[in-house]
């Protein structure tokens, strides 16, 4: 969309000392009457003023957004300029957008009551209003009463006076609100998302949850969760006050099983009977229907502490503070309610699958063994639910999981499982064992590798009666359903609308019903229906609709870079609001580097489209050592630590540069978190064609994270296999950038949560310490109480706050956001 095509422009430049207001013009303002002045009781004197108010501006917002008449009691509303009745109570529209982060009042003259909601949050004031305005477009909806001539009533933008004596230039533009809007954060955090998806064997029925959030509800999620028809998409049970959790149907779909609030219930879908199944049941990892009358659980018991502040580490994994509770087998009597015990282990006992119809279940154990890297151990049993009678079927390393088939058991590990008989690499190179591979383990105790000359990666499956399989896959930076033929043994990739799956179930049959919920990266999520081989699919829930059928989104461009030495690197171009090929641009360079790609997801934790609607162009790139695109181009993770990527991706953005005539070279940003954090910290020792650099719980120092963070060894065990600060020193100093921060030229923004067990905050502490030793250009951002992912509401709108602000500061010459969220007086 084009702003100047249906704003006028009010173009506010300040030279002197002088506060200024502009009033609006009075044609970009409309009016609706929502009592007339002969009401008995004034919207303004009511008792719940404020509930009432957000009530209706919610359902109005709603009411624009999709574009249906307004109606007040049954009486229609139609939408005209200022002037009229003055008295009674009123509701005004127009809209605001903020090319830059702003500052200044809105004022309110000539009416007595005036509230103002800007794209549905109260705004305190009584007639003047202090705004600070993000880079986005705002929806500006006031309720005044008490006016008594609509010539003299005015209202007025004005601009603090030290913004006028920084010289900025601030302008801010309004309109009729009448055209699409750039989304807010606000889009991209609460908007409707659809989570559990769990049809029933039969597939007529479909269990899911929905939540969002809201300004009311602050870090607390609005949730739902129904129980719909697939056929009539009518809602068949909603569940009140209770949340499911380990659903379970029984295989003739008359019943459920769900755990909640320490309950286990039943629930019948012929009558929609609600039964407590056992209660006081704390802790329940699965549940699964073992017969019609017996339900098969894992029950976890936490660790009793032996002491009340001191700790003894008896192995590596008792840095996870939940690694010495424990995980056994128990088969409910459902009738009785008597608990049987089935596993009594000192190691902890997880279900992979189970055969009802034998009785049996494959079991999987976990023993502490570091004789070799990946320094974790499976031991994979069958289990006779009967007897407890144990069967040991083999020990292996990079197991993920593993179920019953016609032939044997289907397991999913990384290529390096039974001896390598999963790896299609060359001789030089070691397997990267993220990359999930399909196997087959015979009756015969034979490994048969089913995947070597695919691609996409696998991380789960689903095995039908005949033997086939359906399998959730990583394929580049999508995710995707493929069916596996086991008699052709033949891959054939299942159509599906989304780009980024999220969640899928399938029930049994000869004609399977298939859900899936997932979005593209730049179309908000959506959940679809169809039989598994058919064309058509039916649209269940559709986001756009839901929360953004008034929201303009940005437009979205492939750009794939081969490199002078003939790696391929798949990317992706995010253009930005109101584009304009003729302009100059600051750009985003995102990546990840480690060993999963940028997926296609339209938000979640960097919402790229926002970035985009901010005024950013945004390249998004894959760097080799990434699953999805072959076993070759994953290997080049092992023991590399930004040996090739660095160097991709500085190679890469020169070239999208070069062919992106609209981006600005003097003006590239860098952003990463975790690997791409540390990838970040690392460019900045080898570059300095970027103008900014932001890293989210970056590594600074192999060695340190290898030996403290919860995962660190484990990690290592793969991407670093074979190599240790003893026999390479080297690697993990050279690669470490906290040991070349004298190189670092770049301007570095550190954020980290100071709760971090993955990636502890000691990571950016050391780099911050070396670079403020320096004298560099460095600043620690910590969000205290955060872990790895800073995840509640309000702290991920700080989060995503703090690095757009950074980068609008660094590059594009406007501080006042950055130092509105961190004002300092730093010598």
């Amino acid at each position: 969309m084009k702003h100047t095509t249906y704003f006028l422009a009010l173009t506010l430049i300040f030279l002197a000392p002088l506060a200024l207001a502009e009033p609006i013009d009075k044609a970009l303002i409309s009016k609706i009457t929502l009592q007339d002045e002969n009401a008995a009781h004034a919207l303004n004197a009511h008792p719940f003023q404020s509930t009432a108010e957000h009530n209706i501006v919610r359902k109005i917002s709603q009411a624009l957004d999709e574009g249906q008449p307004i109606r007040v009691f049954n009486e229609e509303k139609v939408w005209n300029a200022l002037g009229g009745q003055a008295g009674g109570t009123h509701m005004l529209r127009f809209s605001i957008s903020a090319h830059q982060f702003v500052t200044g009042k809105l004022n309110v003259e000539g009416a007595a009551n005036v509230s103002l909601f800007l794209n549905g949050q109260a705004i305190s004031g009584d007639g003047e209003f202090s705004l600070k305005l993000l880079n986005q477009d705002h929806r500006a909806l006031l309720i005044v009463s008490g006016v008594e001539d609509w010539e003299s009533f005015t209202i007025a933008w004005e601009t603090p006076e030290q913004e006028q004596q920084n010289n900025q230039k601030v302008a801010v533009t309004f309109g009729d609100d009448s055209k699409r809007m750039r989304p807010t954060m606000r889009h991209f955090y609460d908007s409707k998302n659809v989570g559990m998806l769990d049809l029933s064997p039969n597939g007529e029925l479909l269990m899911w949850s929905k939540s969002w959030y809201s300004d009311l509800g602050g870090d607390t999620p609005h949730s739902l969760v129904e129980i719909i028809d697939v056929d009539s998409q009518n809602v068949v049970y909603r569940f009140q006050g209770t949340t499911p959790r380990n659903v379970t149907w029984r295989d003739d779909s008359k019943v459920l099983a769900f755990v909640h609030d320490n309950t286990i219930f039943e629930l019948d879908t012929s009558s929609w009977g609600l039964k407590e199944l056992a209660t006081d049941i704390k802790d329940v990892r699965s549940l699964e229907y073992l017969s019609d009358g017996e339900l098969l659980l894992s029950w976890h018991k936490p660790e009793d502490k032996p002491h009340a502040f001191t700790k003894r580490l008896r192995a590596l994994e008792d840095r996870w503070n939940y690694f010495r509770g424990n995980q056994q087998l128990y088969i409910l009597d459902i009738q009785s309610g008597l608990f049987k015990q089935v596993t009594d282990n000192a190691l902890s006992t997880r279900v992979f699958d189970i055969n009802a119809e034998q009785r049996t279940a494959i079991i999987g154990r976990n023993p502490i063994d570091y004789d070799q890297p990946p320094h974790s151990l499976t031991q994979l049993l069958e289990i006779d639910l009967d007897t407890s009678d144990e069967r040991l079927l083999g020990e292996y390393r990079t197991l993920n999981t593993a179920q019953y088939h016609k032939d044997g058991i289907i397991v999913i590990a990384g290529p390096s499982f039974s001896d390598g008989l999963g790896e299609n690499i060359g001789q030089e190179s070691i397997a990267n064992d993220y990359d999930g591979q399909l196997y087959l383990l015979d009756n015969n105790n034979n490994t048969k590798p089913l995947s070597l000359n695919f691609d996409p990666s696998i991380s789960g499956a689903q095995v039908f009666a005949n033997g086939n399989l359906l399998l959730n896959v990583t394929e580049q930076d999508r995710q995707q359903l493929y069916e596996y033929d086991v008699d052709d043994e033949r891959f054939s990739k299942v159509e599906i609308n989304v780009e980024a799956m999220t969640a899928f179930s399938i029930s049994e049959g000869r004609r399977p019903q298939l859900v899936y919920a997932g979005s593209n990266a730049t179309v908000p999520q959506r959940v679809y229906t169809k039989r598994l081989r058919a064309s058509n699919d039916t649209r269940l829930f559709d986001s756009v609709s839901e929360d953004f059928s008034n929201i303009e989104l940005v437009t979205l461009k492939d750009w794939d870079y081969t490199t002078e030495s003939g790696q391929f690197i798949d990317g992706r171009v995010y253009y930005p609001a109101d584009f304009d090929e003729t302009k100059k641009y600051p750009a985003i360079i995102y990546y990840y580097a480690g060993t999963v790609p940028v997926g296609r997801g339209f938000t979640g934790r960097y919402p790229f489209s926002w970035y985009a609607s901010m005024g950013y162009v945004v390249y998004v790139l894959q760097p080799s050592g990434t699953i999805g695109y072959g076993q070759e181009f994953s290997a080049r993770h092992v023991n590399a630590w930004g040996i090739n990527t660095a160097e991709e991706i500085i190679e890469s953005t020169k070239a999208f540069v070069d062919a992106h005539a609209f981006v600005d070279e003097s003006r590239l940003g860098n952003m990463g978190a975790s690997y791409g954090g540390f990838m970040t910290m690392y460019l900045a020792t080898k570059t300095d064609m970027f103008a900014a650099s932001i890293s989210h719980a970056g590594i600074s120092n192999l060695t340190s994270y290898w030996g403290h963070g919860w995962w660190g060894y484990g990690y290592s065990g793969i991407a670093t296999k074979g190599s240790w600060p003893w026999n390479r020193t080297s690697l993990y100093v050279e690669q470490s950038p906290v040991f070349a921060a004298d190189k670092v030229t770049t301007p570095l923004l550190l954020v980290h949560g100071d709760a971090d067990t993955n990636v502890p905050v000691g990571e950016s502490h050391q780099m911050y310490t070396a670079l403020m030793l320096l004298g560099k250009d460095v600043e620690l951002i910590e969000f205290q109480g955060d872990d790895h992912h800073v995840n509640s509401r309000e702290r991920r709108f700080r989060w995503w706050q703090t690095k757009l602000a950074y980068f609008d500061m660094k590059l594009k010459d406007e501080p006042q956001w950055w130092q509105h969220l961190y004002p300092s007086d730093k010598k």
